[in-house]
């Protein structure tokens, strides 16, 4: 390709391995003469500061050694999930970074044609990862980036004005993703917010405060709305437990496939599923809802499905909102009925014995509902989006990096 050049990773860049430590040295808190160091948590799509770790007893020469700062890429080297070999972040600022052993950092030597980000993007490629990943060594269970193969790759990169635009490009792609990100922090705080306020009564559907007068009391849940009702779950829905039907014999292998299956361990043995062929429910119009007995998740169906004997079939009679009783159960997470601590269940019974507050209108019921499931809308179209610009950004990077498409200056 016109204007690219091609030379070993060994003549481009330098490596530094990172430090090991006693459990001795940890420490959860900064003090004084104590360095934070990253370990492979810390390496995620971008620099993770979620959980710091800290170190004491760091000798001045490992603090400069086994460090790195601005224009350095850190890698994931060591790990039981060979995908994760080869993962990197990108240092942009002047903070000195010590890292882990596990942990591998790379940067373009100072005589290289290679600019840092440019070197960033291709190390962290699809075409680079996958190559990475599938010469991991390790025998033990965790799998070890191989230097060696590493130093020995070919790096195909263009004119360092060519690398600075494409490294510009993928950063405005980086930055759109941030944003979206950022405002679906935003409309998940603002969903959870309606949630507290609407699904307790203590925010009307048009948005202004109820007043201290405008609740009654009740022993279970304290502060009840006036024109809300305490109600059991079986009595605003009808368990379908009892119209279950064993899959006959000569259907079972043309069932997988055909309609949407709902078990808590996929589909292993046929013999204990059961069909519901919307002879009993019919989805879009009494709106049924299906309750996972092993994870308690409650969600709504609709169509013909299948289940296996690990869920709960309702129908929400007419009178209820199917939407707000779900969120209503999601609210709750049925930490007073739930058991078994490492597959957690309810059963039938007390399925039927849980206790919601609701309001006695439907009308008041939509508004509610309408209300969370439109920002619940939002945050999904922005997910949508952020998938679409992920997209972008990797067709972006297969193309502008191997010199398919040029960027012109």
């Amino acid at each position: 390709m016109e204007g690219w050049k091609t030379d070993k990773f060994k003549n481009q860049i330098q490596h530094k391995s990172g430090y090991t430590w006693s459990k001795e040295q940890e420490m959860k808190a900064q003090e004084p003469n104590s360095v934070r160091v990253l370990t492979v948590t810390n390496i995620q799509k971008d620099l993770d500061l979620t959980e710091e770790l800290y170190l004491q007893g760091v000798s001045e020469k490992d603090r400069k050694e086994k460090a790195v700062s601005k224009d350095w890429c850190i890698a994931v080297s060591s790990n039981g999930n060979r995908k994760r070999i080869g993962n990197a972040i990108f240092i942009k600022d002047d903070t000195d970074y010590l890292f882990a052993s596990f942990l591998t950092a790379f940067k373009p030597k100072d005589d290289s044609d290679i600019l840092p980000e440019y070197f960033f993007r291709w190390m962290s490629s699809h075409a680079i990862q996958e190559r990475i990943t599938s010469v991991a060594e390790g025998t033990t269970g965790l799998g070890n980036l191989d230097i060696r193969y590493l130093r020995n790759m070919d790096i195909h990169f263009p004119e360092k004005h060519e690398q600075t635009a494409i490294a510009n490009i993928l950063s405005k792609v980086d930055e759109s993703i941030a944003s979206v990100q950022n405002s679906i922090a935003t409309a998940e705080c603002l969903k959870k917010s309606l949630m507290q306020n609407l699904l307790t009564g203590r925010m009307k559907p048009d948005g202004t405060m109820r007043k201290d007068d405008e609740f009654y009391m009740d022993e279970k849940f304290g502060k009840v709305p006036e024109g809300w009702k305490v109600k059991k779950v079986g009595d605003i829905a009808e368990n379908l437990d009892n119209l279950r039907k064993p899959i006959k014999s000569t259907d079972r292998d043309n069932i997988k496939g055909i309609y949407p299956y709902y078990g808590a361990a996929g589909i292993v043995d046929y013999i204990n599923n059961y069909l519901f062929d919307g002879t009993y429910l019919l989805f879009g119009e009494d709106g049924e809802n299906l309750l996972s007995r092993k994870v308690p998740q409650a969600f709504i169906v609709k169509g013909k499905f299948w289940v296996n004997n690990h869920a709960h079939i309702l129908r929400v009679y007419d009178n209820y909102d199917i939407n707000l009783i779900v969120m209503i159960l999601e609210a709750k997470k049925y930490d007073n009925i739930v058991y078994g601590s490492a597959q957690p269940k309810i059963n039938k019974s007390d399925l039927c014995k849980i206790k919601i507050m609701i309001p006695t209108k439907l009308e008041e019921q939509n508004q509610i509902s309408n209300s969370i499931s439109k920002i619940g809308q939002e945050i999904i179209n922005k997910q949508n989006k952020i998938a679409v610009l992920e997209r972008l950004k990797k067709s972006l990077m297969q193309n502008l990096l191997t010199g398919r498409v040029r960027v012109k200056i």
